[in-house]
């Protein structure tokens, strides 16, 4: 028998299948007209709706896209056609970019 004493968590990586396998029982757990499914279900959203240090780190990420978005608009010259053209789309949707 071999025992574990440690495992080291940020390498452990779950593979494409793994995570399909995961997200398909999980849902299907949900999505059932169960109980405990509903209960879990609420007892999760009430746990996070009342998390400070959650809505803490939320309020500081906004902070942040707010603040590099100003930074940017500030380094560009508050050029529309820089900003498209040095930051890709995805990035720009990200940080709030509208154009």
């Amino acid at each position: 028998m071999i025992f574990i004493n440690e495992i080291n968590y940020s390498k452990m990586k779950i593979t494409k299948k793994e995570s399909i396998l995961f997200k398909e029982t999980h849902n299907k757990w949900l999505n059932e007209d169960n109980f405990l499914a509903k209960l879990f279900a609420k007892k999760v959203k009430s746990a996070l709706l009342n998390d400070k240090e959650l809505k803490q780190a939320v309020e500081d990420a906004d902070k942040h896209v707010e603040d590099a978005r100003n930074k940017i608009e500030s380094h560009l010259d508050n050029d529309k056609e820089a900003v498209k053209k040095y930051i890709p789309a995805d990035v720009r949707k990200y940080l709030g970019f509208d154009y």
